[in-house]
């Protein structure tokens, strides 16, 4: 034998030696989605035809796992007590070991229609999620997305974010899983124009194909155990039907963290972008924040948020307003659009970035259309010089 044939020889040893390692398996592996067309995905807003967020959420899933699945029983058009019909057949279908439950959007246009209430939501939910909790499923609950202008109803969103916020509560009190799709969306640079298909998104707003992966990454750190989301507000009082507030007026407000847990020690209220002298009680998945406010922390407004990190590593970290006040005996002048007490650059910035745009068009800002005749024009350019420079 040629000596030349051993190294050939020792090679082909080496590699008969050698196992490749095994895929890791997930501590989930199979998922059900169930919703509506937002579940679905069909090809009318999904342009690329991966099957919505399920789809993309399933190929994500393989790179961890080969044998992952995530079943697709989005319908169109559904309200939440048709899916307490629908899930009992889905369920004898399929059984598998995650229950990923988004609807509620459809049901919104109920509730302004007098048809349905918030409780009546929150109960189909519960028992969607109940039915699938009896058969072993782990259950996801997930919030809302947020509607884009072009939607018929609730384009500002007051109904949606409510919901979304009251199914974290609902989380938390049932000690279930939350996918936040909602914060993900809501605080995307461009989210409308980047993220729906504007040009069909219905009445209430779909995603493209972009806003379909965006998705698909937030369940995929969800139901992965990756914590990249930061913490997220509750209910707040004063109520969101309330304008007004003056000093001694006690701000209440509840956050959530469904990952690592809230770091009490880097949250805080704060006024206006300041922080503010904080009572906090409550653990690290959900604590309410409150303060009572002076004269020294008010001005003409009062925009309420928070700064909070999360215990995670890296840490997620949050500095948001949730609720806009008026204070009492203070007054915005006309052009102040940001709500500054001082109408200056940043109004006039604002009115430019949206000039020209209309009602329904991604740019349109109804807080630049000064003059409320559904168009951003000179006529809103000159209501703020014609208090430029003035302070309230």
């Amino acid at each position: 034998m040629s000596s030349q044939r051993y190294p050939v020889l020792l090679s082909l040893a080496l590699l008969a030696s050698y196992v490749a390692p095994v895929a890791a398996q997930l501590e989930d592996s199979e998922f059900i989605a169930f919703g509506d067309s937002i579940t679905r995905g069909s090809s009318v807003f999904d342009r690329e035809n991966k099957g919505g967020y399920p789809g993309r959420l399933q190929s994500r899933l393989r790179q961890e796992d080969p044998s992952a699945v995530v079943h697709n029983f989005g319908a169109d058009g559904e309200i939440t007590q048709q899916g307490v019909s629908r899930v009992s057949n889905v369920l004898r279908q399929v059984n598998a070991d995650a229950f990923l439950l988004l609807e509620g959007t459809n049901d919104i246009n109920l509730v302004i229609e007098g048809l349905i209430s918030f409780e009546s939501i929150e109960a189909n939910l519960a028992a969607i999620a109940g039915k699938a909790a009896a058969t072993g499923h782990k259950i996801y609950y997930t919030t809302l997305l947020p509607r884009p202008p072009t939607a018929k109803l609730d384009s500002p969103n007051v109904l949606t974010f409510a919901l979304s916020r009251a199914l974290r509560d609902l989380a938390f009190r049932q000690q279930r899983n939350l996918v936040d799709v909602w914060d993900t969306i809501f605080y995307e640079p461009g989210r409308f124009p980047r993220l729906y298909d504007l040009a069909s998104s219905g009445g209430v707003g779909h995603p493209n194909a972009a806003g379909f992966s965006l998705m698909a990454d937030t369940f995929f750190d969800a139901v992965t155990g990756r914590d990249t989301q930061d913490p997220v507000p509750g209910e707040i009082s004063p109520a969101y039907n309330v304008a007004t507030i003056s000093a001694g007026t006690e701000i209440e407000l509840v956050i959530y963290d469904f990952g690592a847990g809230i770091d009490r020690l880097a949250t805080t209220l704060t006024i206006n972008g300041l922080p503010v002298e904080t009572e906090q009680t409550g653990g690290t998945t959900k604590r309410t924040l409150t303060h009572t406010t002076t004269t020294e922390t008010l001005s003409c407004f009062a925009k309420v948020g928070i700064q909070s990190s999360d215990l995670a590593d890296p840490v997620n970290t949050a500095n948001r307003v949730y609720k806009e006040f008026l204070v009492e005996g203070g007054r915005i002048l006309r052009g102040d659009i940001n709500r500054s007490c001082r109408v200056d650059g940043t109004d006039l910035l604002i009115v430019t970035v949206a000039f020209g745009a209309r009602t329904g068009e991604p740019r349109y800002s109804l807080a630049a259309d000064i003059t409320n005749d559904g168009v951003v024009d000179g006529r809103d350019i000159a209501e703020v010089a014609s208090n430029f420079g003035n302070s309230s």
